[in-house]
């Protein structure tokens, strides 16, 4: 069974054009370790690209490719695409026509993404070889890249085998060659998959082949032998997704970087936790299990707290028209459990919790009509949002540094009601 790749229209887009044109094959393409070419400017003209200004630029030949990165005579390139069998360059100055310019690559970026887009075909090829899954479209992200594969899921032994087997043809200096064809037939008769090329396509057909393995149509930029791509590394966990799951790896360079962050959390963790690296699970799982023990005691606490408080604000509240209380360490907990202690009596109580000028909770309770009347008012002067019923009135503060404001509105809106003039 043939591998279909379909790439994702967030990596290469325009690459293929759905309109009759004649296709040609850039330097890029030809030698993807090509760093710098000097070559003629055909077309320039203004445009835009993301509502900023922009120029059009069409060079005789390039070899800057789609979301590679690179320089036109200095000037930093903001995208390329590509439309038929030309290279769109989108650059923010002008360059005349007829001009010789040098482009300038991006090297670490473009080696980045060979490594990448060879190690997916690679991948790719192991899976339905051995497996039949088909590959339906792949994405090159900045950090990881995935595959998307149709079928239902990959279990643990299937991504050990493929992974060990990938890094097996690695290691044995596998080339991988790129073939240039007259046109889609002649790519055909030497048993090349063509799929995803447009029926109207006329003009050269360029071909990826790691020998033994896989031979597929493709126009990105490759690698000339897999020992380039250094090592492949697959996530343990993959994605479901509609009608298949998702494939996450790395390759190269960045597995290599992967490891230096692996490291340096290792290093910090050890220094954290005072015990080595194969004891950081445990250390974890021992400091876990002590602060549920410890959050266990403090509800406890805060809820004998909110009892003693509750009691004290009682016995003064004979002199008052609502009751306000604020407590820094307090939680939603905390808040629940002294409203529910002042119940019983006829006054109003607002409760908020978090720090002095920073954000946090509120809870309102007290008559119904009333708390309707003046909740949305308190969330609004601390900033927040919040919502209720039945004489309850709760959400999140974004500052509680109003606390002051807001007591005042609650002195104003008492008085009026007591009076009743609300």
């Amino acid at each position: 069974m043939r591998r279909s790749l379909r790439f994702s229209r967030k990596v290469f887009e325009n690459i293929w054009s759905t309109r009759r044109i004649t296709s040609m094959v850039f330097a890029c393409q030809q030698d993807s370790f090509l760093r710098e070419l000097r070559t003629q400017v055909l077309s320039c003209k203004s445009s835009k690209l993301a509502d900023k200004a922009a120029y059009e630029v069409v060079l005789e030949d390039t070899v800057l490719f789609p979301e590679g990165g690179g320089q036109i005579n200095g000037i930093e390139v903001m995208r390329v695409v590509r439309q038929g069998g030309r290279a769109i360059h989108y650059i923010p100055e002008a360059v005349p026509e007829a001009t010789e310019v040098n482009l300038v690559i991006d090297w670490s970026r473009r080696f980045d993404h060979m490594q990448q887009h060879s190690g997916q075909h690679l991948v790719s090829a192991i899976i339905e070889n051995k497996f039949g899954y088909e590959t339906t479209s792949w994405e090159l992200g900045k950090l990881r890249s995935h595959i998307e594969l149709n079928c239902k899921k990959l279990t643990a032994e299937e991504m050990e085998w493929i992974e060990t087997t990938a890094n097996e043809i690695i290691r044995r200096n596998t080339p991988v060659n790129v073939h240039i064809y007259p046109d889609a037939t002649s790519a055909k008769q030497e048993n090349a998959s063509t799929r995803g090329l447009p029926d109207d396509h006329e003009g050269p057909v360029r071909v990826i082949e790691i020998p033994g393995i896989d031979r597929n149509m493709c126009c990105g930029t490759h690698v000339t032998n897999l020992s380039q791509v250094q090592v492949i590394k697959l996530y343990p966990e993959t994605e479901s997704m509609r009608g298949g799951t998702r494939l996450f790896f790395l390759a190269g360079n960045r597995v290599l970087k992967y490891l230096g962050k692996a490291l340096d959390n290792e290093r910090a963790l050890t220094k954290m936790l005072s015990v080595g690296p194969d004891d950081h699970s445990t250390a974890v799982d021992r400091i876990q299990t002590s602060l549920k023990a410890v959050n266990k005691v403090t509800k406890s606490q805060l809820k004998e707290i909110a009892q003693l408080e509750a009691y004290q604000l009682k016995a003064t509240s004979e002199t008052k028209t609502y009751l306000f209380i604020h407590r820094e360490n307090g939680d939603m907990d905390y808040m629940n459990a002294l409203v529910n202690e002042l119940s019983d009596q006829p006054l109003p109580v607002l409760v908020t919790v978090g720090p002095d000028k920073g954000p946090g909770q509120f809870l309102l309770y007290g008559n119904e009509k009333q708390v309707a009347q003046i909740g949305p008012k308190i969330a609004t002067l601390l900033e927040g949002k919040g919502g209720g019923k039945k004489g309850r009135f709760q959400g999140k503060a974004n500052t509680l540094k109003t606390r002051n404001a807001v007591e005042d509105l609650l002195k104003e809106f008492f008085k009026l009601s007591v009076n009743g003039s609300e």
